[in-house]
């Protein structure tokens, strides 16, 4: 009887088990790793100088404050919350949850686990493609206050409940600081979760931090900020205002320009230039607020003379769309009504309120502990003081251990460049390797 030749199949067999055992298994030990444990991330900027500088890789345990559960909002129970005094990682509140925070043009296809989302754009302008890939930014910041706490800041001072939050060893100050209202001027205490918080007796910058904080709670609704005006204890959004006037120095009063389309001309007053637009609706005010057209950080240079800057800016596309100035931009409005409401006889203020999926009001009842972050670098950070209060929702890992450095804002070193390459050695900081980051 001829024997059956069975060598193909054994083969066969023994290359899938030593492709899983060698190549897939580790792959998905990996993807299970970065998902549930730990998280790599590398310092762009200058903001928590010199506790870590730029080029520093760092990873974050991502079990202490809860892993995140793959393709939902929602995370596994903690070691352990949050406190102050610790580096944290988080997703950027700024950051909407769709690209351009356009929920009705672009639609949700695909979550890439770790590698962000994919969306399709249902109105791509000419020469941009349907299939868009979008992932948030995320952020590392020291917590300095959690919930129920008061944070106080006044000038270099950082008190947390009456006493000083200090500086931690390696952080400073900007030299020749000067004074900055938003940034040294603060009084606030963070709400503690089953809190009330009412937006009406709130400044508008806090307001808008509320705003923030009811987003990042709730991630699959609509949460837009409302605004009304209020004239003598009466809603007046008919109201035109005679006049809008700005400093064209000033890059918030420049972007509000250029955002809304305002027709303006240059005056002279006292030697001072200024812009001017004559008859402005509140109504502009209102659809900006409500669909993110102020809504803008890291905005370009912006000169009032400049159509096609200008047009970049309320186009929007593809410039970073969050919270870092709508603060600004809605104290600058505000300052410009109150005062023609002064000249008038009358009283005048912008009123905030928040809608969500379509409910208007001016309360928020918080549910999730918050938390007040700010970079070691003082005068020289995007945090909590511009973009507002981070939800525990959003804490993604606390910062652990630097695993490489790399200085290179010289930018000596180019990959693109093989003769640069031997400058490796000397542009590794071999120092902050293994340094634990407190």
């Amino acid at each position: 009887m001829a024997e059956k030749n069975t060598g193909d199949g054994r083969n066969l067999k023994g290359a899938g088990r030593t492709f899983a055992k060698e190549i897939l298994i580790p792959i998905l030990l990996a993807l299970v790793v970065i998902q549930f444990v730990i998280q790599a991330f590398k310092i762009p900027s200058a903001s928590m100088e010199d506790s870590l500088l730029i080029g520093d890789f760092l990873l974050g345990l991502k079990f202490v404050y809860g892993s995140p559960i793959p393709f939902s909002h929602h995370k596994l129970p903690g070691l352990t919350d949050p406190k102050p005094g610790e580096v944290l990682i988080f997703k950027y509140p700024g950051d909407p949850e769709y690209p351009e925070g356009n929920k009705g043009r672009y639609r949700f296809l695909v979550n890439l686990f770790l590698f962000g989302n994919l969306y399709w754009d249902t109105q791509p302008q000419p020469g941009e493609r349907h299939l868009v890939w979008y992932m948030p930014k995320d952020f590392i910041k020291r917590c300095i206050a959690q919930s129920g706490q008061t944070i106080t800041v006044s000038g270099t001072k950082v008190l947390i409940d009456g006493r000083e939050f200090i500086l931690p060893r390696k952080g400073k100050y900007a030299a020749n600081r000067g004074y900055d209202p938003l940034r040294d001027s603060l009084i606030f205490r963070l709400p503690a979760p089953g809190e009330t918080v009412d937006l009406d007796t709130l400044p508008l910058k806090q307001a808008v931090w509320i705003r923030s904080l009811a987003y990042q709670e709730n991630p699959d609704a609509d949460v837009q900020l409302q605004l009304d005006l209020v004239r003598d204890s009466v809603i007046d959004n008919g109201y035109v205002l005679p006049y809008f006037n700005g400093d064209p120095e000033n890059q918030t009063h420049g972007a509000v320009y250029a955002l809304l389309n305002l027709p303006f001309e240059r005056k002279l007053q006292g030697g001072t230039e200024y812009l001017h637009s004559e008859n402005v609706p509140f109504k502009t005010f209102q659809d900006a607020a409500r669909y993110g057209f102020i809504r803008t950080n890291d905005l370009p240079a912006f000169l009032p003379n400049d159509p096609a800057a200008a047009k970049a800016l309320r186009e929007g596309r593809r410039v970073e769309n969050n919270e870092y100035f709508l603060g600004n931009y809605l104290e600058f409005i505000n300052q410009n009504i109150i005062g023609q409401g002064n000249e008038a006889g009358h009283r005048y203020r912008i009123k905030a309120s928040l809608s969500i999926d379509g409910l208007k009001g001016t309360k928020y009842t918080v549910r999730k502990k918050c938390y007040f972050m700010m970079g070691d670098n003082r005068d020289r950070s995007s945090d909590s003081r511009y973009w507002g209060l981070l939800s525990k929702d959003f804490v993604k890992a606390k910062a652990f251990i630097i695993y490489f450095s790399f200085e290179n804002e010289d930018d000596g070193f180019s990959f693109a460049n093989p003769f640069t390459w031997t400058s490796i050695p000397k542009k590794i900081r071999w120092t902050r390797i293994g340094k634990l980051i407190d």
